[in-house]
Order: C-alpha cells, then sequence, then structure tokens
C-alpha cells in the first residue's frame, strides 16, 4: 500500500462539506493526524503508475487508518457526481488502498448528508452495488465489524447446541440432523459474506428453534453482537421471544421491542419486532446496528414494497418460509396475491430460479418420518353442491336476529366462492355438525377453517348442539374470530390442551399461521382459498407429530372441494392414532340426511364496519356485542378523558406535562389492562383498526385522544414515506416531477381506500393526461419506472 506524503492536518482550505464530515467522525473517536487522515497524498510505485496511467498519486478526501497506519475505510464527497466518485472509491481507492469500506457522500441540502457505503467483504449477488446509510461508523464498529470477519476466516470448528436443535426428536425416534445440516448452511454462508439467504422448511419441522441454535452459535463464537428476529404478527413476537429466544438467558438476553421500547432495550443481544413496527421505528436504528436480521414468513414480511426498510440495515439477512415457489397462474389468468408475494420473496433473496439455500419440504419431512402422514375425505352437501356446479337461486333471506322473512324481489344465484362470505345457510351449517360428529372419535381436537366471522359463530352453535344430546359438552366448540390479542390466546392454550375444551376451533384465517397444537387431529375446509400458499399454511396445522396423545397421522375432512382443487388427495401412508376418550365418554351418533333446500339463508352480518366486543370470564368467553366503529371510538376517548382510575389519571398527568414521556413497560400493559376491562373492552388490535393505524400502539392512541400527539393520516404517511424516498437517491428534476404526479395519484387513491397499480394508472384517461404518456416517462428512468414505483411505494409505510 502507497505511504503518505502529507501528516493529515488541515493545511489547506476545506470545504463546507470536508468541515462537516471531519465533525461527524470526530464526534466517532476518529483522531485527526492519527486514525483519520484528511486528503493524505499517496505516490504510487512503477508498477501502480502501469496499472493506472496518468496517476502518479492520489488524494482521497479522508481515509480512516488502524494504528499501524492501515487503511480501514476511504471516504470520498464527490457524491453529487456518482459516475465519478464510485468507480473512483471501487476501482481505484479500493486496489492500491486496500481498505475493508468505502463511502460516498455528499450535503443533501437540509444540513444533513446523503452517505453510500460499500463494504468490500460482502459476497453473492447483492454485493454489487453502495447502500444508502445514515452516517458512518465510529472506529470501535469498524474494529469489530472487522474481528468478526477475522473470526468468520478462520478455520475453527463453530459447536452447535444440540439441545436447541439437532438433537433426538422422540416423536420420530430419531436426531433432526436437518436442523443442523441447515445451520451448517448457514454458517457456511455467513462466513463467506452472503448477504441473503432463504431457507425453506416446511410447518412443524421446528424453523424457531433451528434459528435460536444458529443465533446462538454466532453469539458464542463472536461472529455477531445483536440480532434482529421479524415476524409479522404480535402473537408471534411474543412466541419467539417466550418459547424461543428465552431459552438463551441467562447468557443472552431478548425482548420483544416496540416503538416506546427500543432504546430502553437496544443493548440486549436479540431483539424481536413485528414488521409494522419496524416500518415505523426503522430510520431511528443505526445502518450498521444488527449483524444479523431473521424474517420469519419472510413471504408475509418482506416484499417488494417493504424491501427499503431491509435495505435500511447493513448486514446479512436469512428468510424463512414454510411455502415452496410452486404457485403458477392459471392459463391466461393472474397470479393470487399471495402466491405471487411468495415468489416475489424468493427473487428477493437472490432465488430467482425458486431454489432457497437450504430445503426440506413437507413431503421430505412426511417421509422421513419427522411429520404426519394424512389422507382427505370429501364431504359435500346438497347445497355446496348446487353452489359448486350452477349456483344456488334464492329470492328471499333471514333477518339473523328475528328470523323475519326478507323478500328481494327478483331471483338471485350465489356461487360457492361467495356462500357463507355473502350469505350464510342454518341448514349447510347443521348438516356439516353432523358431519363431524360421525366422522370424528369423540373428544379429538379439530381445526375447521370458515368463510367469514359470522359463518364460524354459526358453525360454533351448530356443533356444539350437535355434540351437546346429552347435556356434557356446552362448549365443545369455540370461535377464535376476535382481534383481541388476550382472550385469542387464551382460547389457543386451552385447544393446545388434549383432553379439555374447546375441542373444535372454528376460524377464519388467524389459526392458519403461527399456532402450534401437536395433537390435533382433523382439519376441515370449509372455505375456498385460490392460493397454494395459504392453502399449505392451513394445512401444516395437523402436520406436527404427538406422540404423548398417541397422535401419528391426521385427517382432512374437506367440505367445499378445496383439496381437490389444489390436486391433493393426501400424503404418506396414514397410521392409527390412539384413542384420546375412551368408548363411552362421547355419543358419536350423528349424519345422515340430505337434499337441497334454500330456506334458512341469512344475510352475512359481518360487516367490516363493526367491532366484535369479546370478554374472558370464569365461565370461558362472553361475547358481548357488535360496536360500529364509530361507536368503538368514541367508546374509548371518552374512557381516556373521564376514567377516575388513578393510575390513568397519573398517566394522563404525566402526558400532559411531558410532551415526550416514555411509558415503561408497566405503564403500557396497565393501559391495555384497563382498555380490556369492562368499561371499554377493547384490545390494541382493535384500536389499531379503529384508527386507520396498524403500527399504532395503545400509547399512541391514548396520546391522540389528549390532543399531545396527532395520528398522522393515510396522506401523511404517504407524504413523508415518499420525502424520505427522494432522499435516497438523486434523482434529476424531472424525474422527480414524474415520481410526484404519480405519488400525488396513489395518494388520492390509497386515502380513499382505493387500490391502484402503474397500468391502472396510465389506463385512466384523466391520469394519464396529468402524468404524461408511460413510454415518455419510463424512457426517463431507462427503463426502469416500474422498478422505480415500486421502490416509492415501499417508502409508503404501510399506507400502501
Amino acid at each position: 500500500m502507497p505511504k503518505p506524503t502529507k501528516t493529515g492536518v488541515f493545511d489547506n482550505e476545506a470545504s463546507t462539506v470536508d468541515l462537516k464530515v471531519y465533525d461527524i467522525l470526530k464526534a466517532l473517536d476518529w483522531r485527526l493526524g492519527d486514525t483519520l487522515l484528511y486528503q493524505p497524498s499517496y505516490v504510487l510505485t512503477e508498477d501502480e503508475q502501469k496499472d493506472y496511467p496518468g496517476s502518479k498519486s492520489i488524494k482521497p478526501d479522508f481515509v480512516l487508518q488502524d494504528l499501524q497506519g492501515f487503511a480501514l475505510a476511504v471516504i470520498e464527497n464527490k457524491l453529487d457526481d456518482p459516475r465519478k466518485a464510485l468507480p473512483k472509491l471501487r476501482l481505484k481507492y479500493s486496489r492500491l488502498l486496500k481498505p475493508r469500506f468505502l463511502y460516498a457522500c455528499a450535503a443533501d441540502g437540509a444540513g444533513g448528508m446523503n452517505v453510500l457505503f460499500f463494504d468490500l467483504a460482502w459476497r453473492g449477488v447483492d454485493a454489487a452495488d453502495f447502500r444508502v446509510v445514515d452516517g458512518f461508523m465510529s472506529l470501535t464498529d469498524v474494529k469489530l465489524k472487522i474481528e468478526q470477519d477475522r473470526l468468520k476466516r478462520q478455520q475453527q470448528e463453530i459447536s452447535i447446541d444440540t439441545t436447541l436443535a439437532g438433537g433426538f426428536d422422540p416423536a420420530a425416534g430419531k436426531a433432526r440432523t436437518y436442523q443442523l445440516d441447515c445451520i451448517r448452511t448457514l454458517l457456511d454462508h455467513y462466513r463467506d459474506g452472503k448477504m441473503k439467504m432463504l431457507v425453506h422448511m416446511a410447518t412443524g419441522l421446528g424453523k424457531t428453534r433451528t434459528m435460536v441454535a444458529f443465533a446462538k452459535a454466532l453469539l458464542d463464537h463472536a461472529l455477531a453482537r445483536r440480532i434482529l428476529f421479524v415476524v409479522d404478527r404480535r402473537t408471534l413476537a411474543r412466541q419467539a421471544i417466550n418459547k424461543g429466544f428465552r431459552l438463551l438467558t441467562p447468557t443472552y438476553n431478548s425482548h420483544w421491542i416496540t416503538s416506546a421500547s427500543w432504546r430502553a432495550h437496544k443493548n440486549k443481544n436479540i431483539h424481536a419486532v413485528v414488521i409494522d413496527t419496524l416500518e415505523l421505528l426503522y430510520d431511528k436504528i443505526p445502518s450498521n446496528f444488527y449483524d444479523l436480521i431473521i424474517v420469519d414468513e419472510c413471504h408475509r414480511s418482506i416484499t417488494v414494497n417493504r424491501n427499503l426498510v431491509f435495505d435500511h440495515f447493513v448486514c446479512p439477512r436469512v428468510g424463512l418460509t414454510a411455502t415452496p415457489r410452486i404457485a403458477v397462474p392459471p392459463k391466461g389468468g393472474k397470479l393470487n396475491d399471495d402466491d405471487a408475494a411468495i415468489n416475489d420473496t424468493y427473487r428477493l433473496f437472490g432465488c430467482a430460479s425458486g431454489a432457497p439455500d437450504f430445503e426440506f419440504n413437507l413431503d421430505r419431512g412426511i417421509d422421513e418420518g419427522f411429520l404426519a402422514p394424512y389422507r382427505k375425505e370429501e364431504h359435500i352437501t346438497a347445497l355446496t353442491k348446487e353452489a359448486m356446479e350452477s349456483g344456488v337461486l334464492y329470492d328471499h333471506l333471514l333477518d339473523p336476529e328475528t328470523r323475519a322473512r326478507i323478500e328481494l324481489g327478483a331471483e338471485q344465484k350465489i356461487e360457492l366462492e361467495r356462500l357463507n362470505k355473502r350469505i350464510l345457510s342454518d341448514e349447510q351449517a347443521n348438516r356439516w355438525a353432523e358431519i363431524i360428529r360421525k366422522e370424528t372419535e369423540y373428544g379429538e381436537k379439530l381445526l375447521l377453517f370458515a368463510a367469514s366471522q359470522a359463518h364460524c359463530l354459526m358453525l360454533v352453535k351448530a356443533i356444539n348442539t350437535a355434540f351437546n344430546d346429552s347435556g356434557q359438552s356446552p362448549r365443545y366448540a369455540e370461535a377464535i374470530i376476535s382481534e383481541n390479542d388476550d382472550i385469542n390466546e387464551s382460547l389457543k392454550e386451552w385447544f393446545d390442551r388434549p383432553y379439555s375444551n374447546p375441542r373444535i376451533v372454528v376460524s377464519v384465517d388467524i389459526m392458519s399461521t403461527g399456532v402450534d397444537i401437536p395433537c390435533l387431529r382433523y382439519i376441515a375446509f370449509g372455505a375456498l382459498t385460490q392460493s397454494v400458499g395459504k392453502y399449505l399454511q392451513m394445512l401444516g396445522r395437523g402436520t406436527r407429530l404427538d406422540p404423548k396423545t398417541g397422535k401419528f397421522s391426521f385427517k382432512i375432512l374437506d367440505f367445499v372441494g378445496l383439496c381437490r382443487k389444489m390436486n391433493d388427495n393426501g400424503k404418506g401412508t396414514a397410521k392409527p392414532n390412539e384413542k384420546v376418550v375412551k368408548p363411552g365418554a362421547g355419543d358419536n351418533g350423528g349424519g345422515g340426511g340430505g337434499g337441497i333446500t334454500v330456506d334458512g339463508i341469512l344475510d352475512n352480518p359481518d360487516p367490516a364496519s363493526l367491532i366484535q366486543r369479546v370478554l374472558m370470564t370464569d365461565d370461558g368467553i362472553r361475547f358481548v356485542d357488535n360496536l360500529p366503529i364509530a361507536k368503538a371510538r368514541e367508546l374509548f376517548e371518552e374512557g381516556v378523558k373521564s376514567t377516575m382510575d388513578p393510575r390513568i389519571a397519573l398517566l394522563r398527568r404525566k402526558a400532559w406535562e411531558d410532551k415526550d414521556y416514555q411509558p415503561t413497560e408497566e405503564e403500557l400493559a396497565l393501559i391495555r389492562d384497563w382498555v380490556a376491562a369492562p368499561d371499554v373492552i377493547l384490545s390494541e388490535e382493535q384500536l389499531q383498526r379503529i384508527y386507520e393505524y396498524p403500527a399504532g400502539s395503545v400509547w399512541d392512541f391514548f396520546l391522540a385522544v389528549l390532543g399531545v400527539r396527532k395520528i398522522p393520516t393515510t396522506r401523511e404517511r404517504i407524504e413523508a414515506g415518499f420525502d424520505s424516498y427522494l432522499e435516497l437517491y438523486n434523482f434529476t428534476d424531472e424525474q422527480t416531477t414524474a415520481l410526484r404526479k404519480i405519488k400525488d395519484v396513489f395518494v388520492a387513491n390509497l386515502s380513499s381506500h382505493g387500490r391502484v397499480d402503474l397500468d391502472t394508472i396510465f389506463a385512466d384517461p384523466i391520469y394519464a393526461r396529468l402524468i404524461g404518456d408511460f413510454e415518455d416517462i419510463n424512457r426517463k428512468f431507462d427503463g426502469k419506472l416500474r422498478e422505480v414505483v415500486e421502490g416509492m411505494r415501499g417508502c409508503f409505510r404501510k399506507a400502501a
């Protein structure tokens, strides 16, 4: 490496940008003339001059070096002309000075800095481009990264804790060696510098425990110090900490972080976070804060729209999915949105061919004895068959409350896809309940997927009636449909107990992911889906083995022909299960009946504008009422303002006196408990829906009622996201103007709950006149307008 011929002291006139960069570096413990050199001049050797004709020396703006004088990072402040700055850094300075890190920066015009970053240790298809970051690393951070890289390159054997993963599985009668194979594959890629990795592991094979063991291996060997685990639901965050990473305490600490608690717990080794929270929080976290990000069910968390959130962090990331990339669009049709998200996710993880870095799928899990085989039975009632073939004709409905006849004036037809979503049938619910009683063993667990919340409640009533002829099982079935996490968690816990009620749970989609019920012996389909991915998720609820209760296989009861639609006739050879309840404990009579009838069809009282309030009592779950959203909001706001609860009154006063007051975890729990109590009976999830703010916390809504902090509107969130997007890239004025016009169309539609894409916009003559011709604008973006707009939408922070 050439030696500098200057001391690095400011002995010439420094630019405004230079001084700003110097101030930032000084605050990060870089010392001028020691570890920080300003515009040092390096004379090239004769051989180096041959490689770079016309250059006798080089003079970078800043060089960060270690105490032995070896360059660690080079900084150029000429990002305003990236065509010159970036090639000079990558092709010239990196080869001559051999630093680990490269930075390019420029003033952003608002008193801050735009900074691009490149790590020469990156490998893989995503290692070719500079990344946007929020600043420079400190001397300590640089040393740590280099030490981690040194340890990665050592040939030392990395031990894996087989008490966490890879150990003996009593259910299968052998070790889960595939978990060790997965961890070793990820360790090899991680040590090689690969930035994106994807794991496809079928439901029931222990993805979370595998990641806990992987995280421990990295932490034990100083290959990582902070790890982020991203989920898409609150229940999954709680589950990841309580049933996963808490196994590493007290050696390594973990915490489920929220927008209010990140700072208090930022020094924990492992964070779990819900993606909605991360969208609000990510730009407050330094780009180099985490050494690894693990994204659970990544086809729901990482999408094209959210990719920029994850790109903020300059560290490797591992995606986990239980869903293979097998969906193809129907001939002449469009791929289902859920399956399109799966395909996008594989592509975003560098798996354009569909091959993940590690795979252990459903078929292999069943074949090798780690998952339960299953068979399917189709039970199509006359009403369902009619809806499948030609549609059900009806000319009246019954009022759901009074059962009064409502004449429609003209005959209408409904197909199977809309049956039980738009209209309900008492007769069909009763028939399904009879079939369930006839085809299942009394006392064994069954999960039924229904078409709507009202459909769930109707089925629960019918099932409880069918199983209650002796008066022994009044709550044999329960519906899990509420947004109330606490109540759902209690119901799931009861359902997980093999020998207690509820024996049957009916749900729409809350139970399709993140639910671990090993003793489950039946999956029943009462609703259709177009998504192969969603079908496999629902199916996966039954694949766990459970020798403790004698469950070695499971059965599908298909009421709507979904298995046939998915070309699934069962997998593996079904094995006999042991009975949970001894003969005589329940009579399995029932079944029979049939014949098409259209009487008893009800209007579905399940509008999106209602909030269902449910209360937990000593006797179980009690349905309170269905409140209109406006009324539920009024109830909450009146409660916050008028409650005499001294603890809530104290929090009101703290919020008024200190506008930036951050509540403790105990205070947040106190507010949630108060909101869920009989005076209000709402949950944080319901408040998010009431205020149309999915990432909001109960504290955000509490402050909004007090007038301390305003909840951003959809329009404001889009505008803020758009401004942050423009800061990331050097668009020309012409390009910025075009993007602003496109953004305005999105704002107009999204804030009124419309949904538009680029094709819809340019197909509308009014929008096309406002924005211009697609081909003309696309040329301004070098043919990448679609890609640019997708990235822009990703900065809309959930509003899109």
